[in-house]
């Protein structure tokens, strides 16, 4: 679990974290509860600081601020694909009823939402909220990198609140803007 809790935290600040001139009033902020062994983790930053270090890392697929995507053997059209997600109609995507999970995607007033109850190993529930200024500010190149700059502007403008929580047996995690 102690892997599958470092890639959450690292995938959640990748959603939250952008490049360029942050209010210097906003933050991000992640909460982390190992129940395994007790250790928390308890991150407030302000976003200023977050684009200070994303600027100044290099390493694996971050490189000068962008994302790498590692996605092999598929061609997708991520501006098509982010378009269609924020013009489609309020309404529940997907609903996947599983033995071993639950899934629910849906989309209502601007936002979208992902909702995952995995009832095996772990017994996680992962919540994801994100707002449509987040999907507009969603920038992709030709090698499948985010411009994680374009996710800058949105976080300023979203509401405070939660991005994404997860619950599980050994674990917490709490990612939020304010």
């Amino acid at each position: 679990m102690k892997r599958t809790l470092i890639v959450i935290i690292a995938a959640a600040l990748l959603v939250a974290t952008p490049l360029g001139a942050a209010d210097p009033d906003r933050w991000l902020n992640v909460n982390v509860l190992d129940k395994s062994d007790g250790t928390k983790v308890d991150v407030h930053l302000p976003l200023q600081l977050v684009v200070a270090v994303l600027n100044s890392v290099d390493v694996d697929n971050l490189h000068g601020g962008k994302v790498q995507l590692d996605i092999e053997d598929a061609e997708i059209d991520w501006p098509q694909l982010l378009a269609a997600v924020k013009d489609a109609p309020d309404g529940e995507f997907v609903k996947v009823d599983a033995p071993d999970a639950k899934v629910q995607v849906s989309k209502r007033t601007g936002t979208l939402y992902v909702n995952v109850v995995e009832t095996a190993e772990d017994h996680a529930t992962v919540n994801v909220t994100l707002p449509m200024s987040m999907i507009d500010a969603l920038k992709f190149d030709e090698a499948n990198q985010i411009d994680m700059a374009a996710l800058l502007t949105s976080l300023d403008q979203l509401p405070n609140g939660d991005l994404v929580t997860v619950e599980a047996d050994d674990a917490t995690v709490r990612v939020w803007v304010e």
